[in-house]
């Protein structure tokens, strides 16, 4: 079942990746295998905000991401490639996509990723319905909040500002996050 989410001028799309009961155990033992390979980009309140490796140590990611690709193509007539490593081979690169870890009293800020990619995409890996909703901001509108779920993915357009309200569970709120690319891929954009 797919939910399109009509904001404004803007569509979201709420759906559930297919058979999560298998592809998220294994990416969560492949993700767990690998904390010594983990990068880190930045802190906020205390925190990791984005939590990277390489698509060779995690490679059930991909599950998530070719489902993303493939339902934005159907539901929203928009085609996407999906970019597993960083096109910029340097030691600073991050890959397009990222884990995110937040424990009780955590949140993510407002935020939004307006770059170069067409779509944005989050996963839930591991949540309950106390571990904060995510929520999309616009002014002179109410919040849109969706809570999360396990299995559950929401697809977004990279500009909408977005954050998660603090984890107010004692489990750790596991997520997936990355970016769909235009096709056909500007190699000097990113």
């Amino acid at each position: 079942m797919v939910r399109t989410i009509d904001w404004g001028q803007d569509k979201i799309l709420e759906s559930f990746v297919p058979k999560s009961d298998s592809w998220i155990p294994n990416l969560l033992q492949e993700f767990s295998d690998k904390q010594t390979k983990v990068r880190k980009s930045h802190k906020i309140g205390g925190r990791w905000e984005n939590l990277y490796l390489r698509v060779k140590d995690v490679p059930s990611v991909k599950v998530p991401m070719r489902y993303a690709r493939d339902l934005a193509k159907r539901e929203l007539e928009t085609s996407s490639i999906i970019l597993f490593e960083a096109i910029k081979q340097n030691p600073d690169s991050y890959p397009p996509f990222w884990f995110n870890i937040a424990r009780n009293g955590e949140k993510t800020g407002l935020h939004d990723h307006a770059r170069v990619c067409n779509l944005s995409a989050v996963t839930y890996l591991q949540a309950c319905c106390d571990s904060g909703d995510l929520f999309f901001r616009r002014k002179g509108v109410n919040d849109l909040c969706i809570k999360p779920e396990v299995g559950k993915i929401v697809i977004f357009p990279p500009h909408l500002k977005h954050g998660v309200h603090s984890n107010q569970s004692s489990i750790d709120r596991i997520s997936l996050a990355f970016n769909l690319f235009p096709f056909p891929l500007i190699h000097s954009e990113i």
